[in-house]
């Protein structure tokens, strides 16, 4: 593996920056690096300003795209297959260790910001009564709380120090500051000085209960996942009190979080541990010591907390302990990039963020649903011309590899709004014209009919057929044409179909489909048919000429036709096409042509949110797609569509030509692209279709393709390439390897969100994706992988079996 020349940070922003000139463009306005230098607009969820792009420095080769994509002649490679060398795991580990640093300070600068919001926001609060909604629900009193226009305010304190805001509205919905620190963070109810003990719980109401039964201190950790961190710091803090932990008793949840992250914390702390118990009437509904103090009174609660018993700490040698280094999995799957949502033109960008924010389904396939259908409103409209005699079609397809349940028809449906519409409104509009031609088609073939049954009669009784011969082919002429009716959505047809349609019935078509059974699941790719409709597939694309005959019905010519196509596919689907076509698919250079995405699934992360009364940006967005459908094609006699060309302009003709050889340079055996070179070599014909793309959707169809609209093209389909890179470099791995990285990956984003090393078997049987290792056989192999390189390993915990993670991993996470 080879590294940047460059030996600092500011050293590569300085080079990247100049790369960025000699292309004719100019460097974004402010650049940092923090193992991805960022490039900031105004707009993030994080608030921080926007997200993160163009170039990596931590020595893999997903980093060096931004390299090459602007010109930087500077290459970073991982041989896929193959362990790291000892030298090279060190100068990795090291390199690494300082993003993890530089990463860190970020989060404490985003975390000091929400400390002083933190602390605006409670001084401006007003003290808590005790007949607020939620506290007279659960029973207990304010104990310091605040509150402001009816929220309660509670304060989160790390070392002393207020660094967080917890909201708990009337009905209990609760919800943290973004951005605030809560990891080791609490709220004390009462004071610590001269206490004989200090319990700790995950919520208010619960400490409140406890702290009015025992006269104790509590330490409200706020969440289950925080119990851990809060124990330890507050044993560092008074290393001979005695401490308690209060935990839930979430019985009805699968895992029992609330007894399993408790149990943890008692044992790292040698805490003792109290859990509530329902009582003789066995009240179901009992799950923590709020619902025993309603239900049995607050002596129930003062006498299971006397009777905690000590919970010994895990032995060093068990299942948390003796953890060697671990071992690197062989070409392991790396996260993918940010999806570059800045690039994309304004009116589509704020559309995709709108959809975004409600449908919460991965942005990068939100951006798909809204570029498949910009496209098929666009592709009649113009061709692109990247040079001499290099010109073609603007029509994209994009391929998202997910699961099914990641909201792909719904955002395709937000999306195509204006476009069903318009097919309802014309198919209304030619209702008259149709009727006429049905009319005149039924009179024709009734004349048809009446001359060939001449002619078989005086065959019949040996008179002559000449002239009735002639009447017929005089009639084949007069044939009526059926009205052209558009209707550019189209389902799940075969490719034989499809390109039936697209000749006889309206000659710009768009297979959009959460399913992608037109390509990857039909009967139209059996093991005969796939190269013949592979092919016709490839011509469509290239908006080339194709003839297809017949012997049981009509042959025809298929030329002058425009396709686009936005896909979802399942990776065992996609697996399985790869097997039944025996490497078609990628060598007739099908896949190739495709716009990749492959994002980490947002399933298990979409709590429900209330559909906004307006969606302004989607409605803008219908809008201008309307504006375009309703502009008048060019089509041929026969059928064929004619459309104008859009020229590059000089500026862009040479950044374009910078990019297509920046990518040609990474072609060869030792360069970046050499595993992907097919996908890669249809890049550059990609970003100038994009780039025409945004270029009409912004400005319409007078004038060149400006280099805006080519630097944001080239953006987003260097993404791709990426993501095409990412699936394709390990589709190719052995089945228990590409198992072992995306279970690994999940379980680090489970331990990410929860703020826990440990992850309950059941749990990613139920939510793990691909969905394909929730099956015992794929989970345990992956899992025996992990255990072999000391990444995880599993653990019997009495009934219930977790997963623990190394802890190196996790402070990696």
């Amino acid at each position: 593996m080879s590294h940047p020349s460059c030996s600092t940070t500011s050293e590569a922003i300085r080079q990247f920056c100049e790369a960025i000139r000699s292309a004719g463009l100019q460097p974004p306005e402010s650049v940092v690096a923090d193992g991805t230098i960022h490039r900031f607009d105004s707009d993030n969820r994080r608030g921080d300003n926007t997200g993160w792009y163009v170039l990596h420095l931590d020595g893999f080769a997903t980093g060096s795209f931004g390299c090459w994509r602007i010109g930087i002649d500077e290459k970073w490679r991982v041989e896929h297959g193959h362990p790291l060398s000892k030298a090279e795991e060190m100068a990795h580990r090291d390199k690494m260790e300082a993003i993890r640093r530089e990463r860190e300070a970020d989060k404490a600068r985003r975390q000091d910001a929400a400390a002083i919001k933190a602390e605006q926001e409670w001084k401006a609060a007003s003290p808590a009564a005790d007949v607020h909604p939620y506290l007279a629900r659960k029973g207990v009193k304010a104990h310091g709380l605040r509150q402001r226009d009816g929220t309660l305010v509670v304060p989160v304190r790390v070392g002393g120090k207020l660094r967080s805001l917890q909201f708990i509205e009337p009905n209990g919905d609760k919800m943290l500051l973004t951005g605030g620190q809560v990891k080791s963070g609490y709220y004390i109810i009462g004071t610590m000085e001269g206490a004989e003990a200090l319990c700790i719980v995950e919520g208010f109401a619960t400490g409140a209960s406890v702290h009015e039964a025992t006269g104790y201190p509590v330490a409200v950790a706020l969440n289950a996942g925080n119990l851990n961190s809060v124990a330890l710091a507050l044993r560092a803090h008074s290393p001979q009190l005695d401490l308690i932990v209060c935990g839930d008793d979430d019985r009805k949840t699968k895992g029992n979080p609330g007894r399993t992250k408790a149990t943890e914390a008692a044992r790292s702390v040698g805490a003792r541990l109290a859990l509530p118990t329902p009582g003789s009437d066995g009240l179901e509904n009992v799950t923590d010591f709020n619902d025993l103090a309603l239900h049995h009174g607050l002596d129930a609660v003062r006498r299971e907390i006397a009777a905690a018993e000590v919970c010994g700490a895990l032995e060093t040698s068990g299942a948390a302990g003796n953890w060697s280094e671990p071992q690197p999995l062989i070409a392991a799957r790396t996260k993918p990039e940010p999806y570059p949502l800045d690039a994309l033109p304004a009116t589509i960008q704020a559309a995709v963020r709108e959809v975004q924010r409600f449908v919460q389904a991965p942005v990068a396939l939100v951006a798909s649903s809204a570029l498949g259908a910009m496209s098929l409103a666009i592709q009649p409209h113009t061709d692109v011309v990247r040079a001499e005699k290099l010109a073609g079609p603007v029509g994209l397809w994009f391929l998202t590899i997910a699961d099914s349940g990641e909201r792909k028809s719904t955002c395709d449906t937000f999306f195509t709004e204006a476009i069903r519409e318009y097919e309802a409104q014309e198919a209304q509009t030619a209702k008259p014209a149709i009727k006429k031609h049905q009319a005149s088609k039924a009179a024709w073939d009734a004349r048809q009919a009446g001359v060939k049954d001449s002619i078989r009669a005086n065959a019949k009784a040996k008179k002559p057929t000449t002239e009735l011969e002639q009447a017929l082919r005089d009639l084949e002429d007069e044939e009526p044409t059926a009205p052209r009716v558009p209707k550019p959505l189209r389902g799940d047809d075969t490719p034989e179909n499809l390109a039936w349609v697209l000749s006889h019935e309206w000659p710009s078509g768009g297979v959009i489909s959460s399913e992608a059974g037109i390509v990857f699941g039909s009967h139209g790719m059996g093991k005969d048919s796939i190269m013949r409709n592979l092919g016709l597939l490839n011509i469509l694309w290239d908006g080339g000429v194709h003839s297809v005959g017949r012997r049981t019905s009509e042959s025809f010519v298929l030329h002058g036709a425009r396709l686009t196509m936005a896909l979802q596919v399942q990776e065992a689907t996609l697996r399985s096409f790869f097997d039944r076509s025996v490497g078609l698919a990628r060598g007739t250079g099908f896949l190739a042509r495709f716009l990749v995405a492959w994002p980490e699934s947002t399933q298990g992360f979409r709590p429900f949110v209330d559909p906004p009364q307006s969606w302004p940006a989607l409605s803008a967005y219908n809008r201008r797609i309307r504006e375009i459908l309703d502009q008048p094609l060019v089509i041929c006699d026969d059928g064929a569509l004619t459309p104008p060309l859009m020229p590059l302009s000089p500026a862009s003709k040479n950044a374009w030509v910078t990019f297509h050889n920046a990518i040609e340079r990474e072609l060869q055996s030792s360069g970046e692209l050499h595993d992907v070179r097919d996908v890669a070599s249809k890049a550059a014909d990609n970003a100038a279709r994009m780039a025409a793309l945004f270029q009409v959707f912004e400005h319409g169809t007078a004038g060149d393709v400006e280099p805006e609209a080519l630097e944001a093209a080239s953006r987003i389909v260097a993404w791709h390439l990426i993501e095409a890179r990412r699936f394709f470099g390990e589709l190719v791995l052995p089945k228990e390897q590409a198992g072992a990285t995306r279970l690994e990956r999940w379980l680090l984003d489970y331990c990410r969100q929860k703020q826990t090393g440990v992850v309950p078997r059941r749990e990613v049987q139920r939510l793990v994706t691909p969905i394909t290792l929730r099956q015992k056989d794929a989970l345990n192999s992956a899992l025996r992988e992990l255990s072999e390189a000391g990444r995880a390993r599993e653990v019997d915990e009495g009934k219930s079996r977790t997963i623990h993670i190394n802890p190196a991993l996790i402070e990696g996470n």
